[in-house]
């Protein structure tokens, strides 16, 4: 199957945007921070062979990538328990699949989305805290409502049946109505959440800022959008400002 110029010339945009985030993480973080697993997905998007699949369907106009195990340091430790945990890190995998004519419409830009958060604690012993925002297929039969995109917790990170609960109750946490998240997204919610010092040092970089302020144009305006269409409102009526209170992740 052959990619078309247009897609790839979108692709290799794509591309450098990640590799920018690399080159910037690597200065903001420093020496702990391991971009090889951005690379790889810089490599996938720059391979034309590679077209990934979206619902088990291949097409020539998707485009998307995997970062796997992209590991952070964790700054925020100040409520951790239990007491004794000496290091944290966050574990990123994500799999994005999108259509890339669908990049300049307010249609929803993605047709797949793993992003998956492990969260790990170094004390007596390791401790775990896991979370995901998913793109739900609606071609599975659930019983209970799936967001199209949503939020879920867990602790168990391997799904290891054998895994120690402690005095863990796991049950299956409410899927929590959130936005769409690809790499550049994400980057700027867990630096944000996890790694505030780092993500102070990205605003200050005006590439960053015009990255992420595009990022939100492309994915989040979408899905805003599409949820405020619900109701009838004028917007010159709305006076809960400013939206930067609503979420502060939107610059």
């Amino acid at each position: 199957m052959s990619v078309s110029s247009q897609a790839m010339h979108f692709r290799e945009k794509r591309a450098s945007e990640l590799e920018i985030i690399a080159r910037l993480l690597s200065k903001t973080i420093g020496g702990e921070m391991n971009t090889a697993p951005i690379y790889k997905a810089v490599s996938q998007l720059r391979d034309s062979s590679y077209i990934p699949l979206c619902n088990g369907k291949r097409d020539s106009d998707n485009w998307g990538y995997e970062v796997e195990d992209f590991i952070i340091p964790v700054e925020t430790s100040r409520h951790v328990r239990p007491k004794g945990v000496t290091k944290l890190e966050l574990t990123l995998n994500i799999k994005l699949v999108a259509n890339y004519k669908e990049w300049d419409t307010l249609s929803d830009p993605l047709c797949d989305l793993c992003f998956n958060v492990v969260i790990r604690g170094v004390g007596a012993t390791n401790y775990f805290s896991c979370f995901h925002i998913d793109r739900h297929d609606f071609s599975k039969i659930t019983t209970e409502p799936h967001p199209v995109y949503h939020l879920q917790y867990s602790v168990n990170p391997y799904d290891d049946p054998n895994f120690d609960y402690g005095s863990v109750l796991y049950i299956d946490t409410p899927r929590i109505v959130h936005y769409p998240m690809d790499f550049v997204l994400g980057i700027g919610f867990l630096t944000s959440n996890f790694f505030p010092t780092a993500f102070e040092l990205l605003l200050d970089d005006g590439t960053f800022t015009n990255l992420y302020k595009e990022y939100q144009e492309r994915i989040w305006k979408p899905f805003s959008h599409s949820l405020a269409d619900h109701w009838t409102f004028d917007k010159r009526s709305i006076v809960w400002k400013p939206s930067s209170t609503l979420c502060p992740y939107i610059i």
